[in-house]
């Protein structure tokens, strides 16, 4: 797959076949009954689904931003805001909307979609290379995500029997520290 979409131009189309023919080897090998297969097969697409309609919705709204002029007025406004703004200050505070937004956005690939069109350019009126805008947003959606009462973590902490405040009480000191060291990280990246 990854020679495929480096070399061969592959997208989602031929990714989804491998994905496929992959699963069906792994089944013939491992001689799964193809009741059993199929039905594992159905659930696991089961739960993607729910993330396809957010990778849809947040679409549909880039799409709109985008034939409405809304991204070119956020960029305009956004841009006029942050000329001449120091670049630790403006990838670090980009870091913080990512954090956020994503109490309103928990899935990672919706947020990718619906921010990067805009987050992207804006990055440019300060000079700044993309790549740092992914690590922002990698950096910011991975420090909510330990405190994020939207995402997973309600979930994870009834499966195991623990009170979100005992969990916040744990989590918070290392909260802390991980966004000390993602602000040095960033600021230091963005001099290099």
């Amino acid at each position: 797959m990854v020679y495929g979409v480096i070399n061969l131009d592959w997208w989602f189309l031929e990714m989804t076949a491998v994905f496929f023919v992959g699963a069906l080897v792994i089944g013939f090998i491992y001689k799964i009954n193809e009741t059993v297969f199929v039905e594992t097969f159905i659930k696991g697409a089961n739960e993607l689904l729910s993330v396809a309609f957010i990778i849809g919705l947040a679409r549909g709204v880039t799409i709109l931003m985008e034939d409405g002029l809304i991204s070119d007025t956020l960029l305009f406004y956004a841009s006029s805001f942050t000329e001449g703004m120091h670049k630790g200050l403006f990838i670090n505070a980009m870091m913080f909307v990512y954090s956020g937004l994503t109490f309103f956005i928990p899935s990672s690939s919706g947020m990718a979609v619906l921010t990067m069109p805009i987050m992207s350019p804006l990055a440019d009126t300060v000079s700044l290379g993309r790549e740092h805008v992914v690590n922002a947003y990698l950096l910011g959606i991975g420090l909510f995500n330990f405190i994020n009462p939207t995402g997973l973590i309600l979930a994870s902490l009834a499966m195991i029997k623990v009170g979100y405040d005992k969990w916040l009480k744990f989590v918070i000191p290392l909260v802390l520290i991980l966004t000390l060291l993602s602000i040095i990280f960033l600021t230091i990246s963005v001099y290099l």
